[in-house]
């Protein structure tokens, strides 16, 4: 009697487990993604990635989107859309390896399944270096990694460098594409927003004026790009207060103000602790605030990373250099946004469009030379390998 009883137990589990396992399946099968994406969880948190391989010899670039977007806007792929537009395209043609990582939204798709108002920073940039080391592994890849933060993406440029040496990834440096940084006060602090049911934030009156810059780019190429109603359904969506830059953090159920509790998410003041910052500068007075700061923003993160990482983090005493050397650690320092950066035309969605996309994968690709002739030259001067 005991053995039927069991056995009728296990048979009972066994039905309920499969009935769980059979809906999530179904569920995760009807999910809207796009051809070649796949929903996945890292660091405890939910995503949707996109790899695409080029050379395994070659650098993996990652790319962050900004805020309230999805990694889409890098790689398209909606019903009618051309590859050509889009930027994945184009950087597999250099030979990269690229692997776009969607942080979790609140999409009109319903793509991810459960909010995550408590979405952080460090989240984040672990996030996106444990799917960078899967991507590694999986692809036998060997070259360097470079993370593209595009607008808000700017946030994970310290949390990602943390995160990729757990994850023993030899990063490369960090791509701004008109990236906002972690600087407090480069946005106001204090702006306010709803707190949506979700426990996400609102900025949903932000949203036309993203879409106007798609439009923009859609007549430059003389298509439409991406159509109003598939961005709003499937490239956007609302997301949490933590990665926004603002005062406001998502705290037991509601929005609480706490700059310093954000500041230390961002690592904004971990100086010592940064990547190589190599910059595009767009010029769209549509991006106003991009075009005049990004420059000075970044670069101070990278006289900092200069200094503090590979001068005093070698052990490296400025008063032993022959003077010559010592002068051209200066003029190195001081000439390095010039030669840190590079100028495309454009709004602030300026890789999205055949030209836009093209002129963005020629960019990624000089300002990797540059980046390295950068450092060959600094590590010249100093007696010291520097990476």
């Amino acid at each position: 009697m005991n053995i039927l009883r069991r056995h009728l137990y296990q048979a009972l589990v066994f039905g309920v487990i499969s009935s769980a396992t059979f809906a999530v399946s179904a569920q995760e099968a009807s999910a809207p993604l796009f051809a070649g994406e796949v929903a996945t969880e890292a660091a405890g948190r939910p995503a949707i990635t996109k790899f695409v391989k080029g050379d395994p010899a070659k650098a993996l670039i990652v790319f962050i989107p900004g805020s309230n977007h999805l990694a889409r806007i890098a790689y398209g792929g909606h019903k009618g859309s051309r590859p050509e537009d889009f930027l994945a395209h184009w950087v597999q043609q250099s030979g990269y390896n690229f692997l776009a990582i969607s942080y979790p939204l609140d999409v009109k798709s319903g793509v991810f399944p459960k909010p995550q108002p408590d979405f952080t920073v460090r989240d984040w940039g672990r996030q996106a270096m444990e799917l960078a080391r899967r991507a590694i592994d999986e692809n036998q890849l060997k070259g360097r990694v470079i993370v593209v933060g595009w607008s808000m993406g700017g946030k994970i440029a310290q949390s990602a460098y943390a995160a990729a040496k757990d994850q023993k990834i030899d990063l490369d440096f960090y791509l701004s594409f008109a990236a906002t940084p972690a600087i407090p006060g480069v946005v106001n602090p204090d702006r306010k927003f709803e707190m949506l049911p979700s426990g996400y934030a609102s900025r949903r009156k932000d949203q036309a004026n993203w879409f106007s810059q798609v439009q923009t780019d859609s007549r430059i190429a003389g298509h439409e790009i991406i159509p109003k109603e598939i961005y709003y359904n499937d490239y956007i969506g609302d997301g949490s207060i933590n990665v926004e830059g603002y005062k406001l953090r998502y705290r037991d159920g509601a929005f609480a103000g706490d700059l310093m509790e954000g500041t230390q998410d961002n690592g904004a003041f971990a100086l010592e602790d940064f990547p190589l910052v190599a910059m595009i500068l767009n010029d769209s007075p549509e991006d106003a605030r991009h075009n005049v700061t990004d420059l000075a923003n970044w670069s101070f993160y990278n006289a900092n990373t200069i200094f503090n990482r590979y001068i005093a983090g070698n052990k490296v005493k400025p008063e032993a250099l022959p003077p010559e050397k010592w002068r051209g650690v200066i003029e190195l320092t001081r000439t390095s946004p010039e030669l840190l950066s590079v100028s495309v035309p454009g709004n602030h969605f300026f890789f999205l469009g055949e030209a836009g996309a093209r002129q963005t994968a020629q960019a990624i690709e000089t300002l990797e030379q540059k980046v390295h002739a950068f450092r060959d030259s600094l590590s010249g001067m100093v007696g010291v390998t520097i990476n």
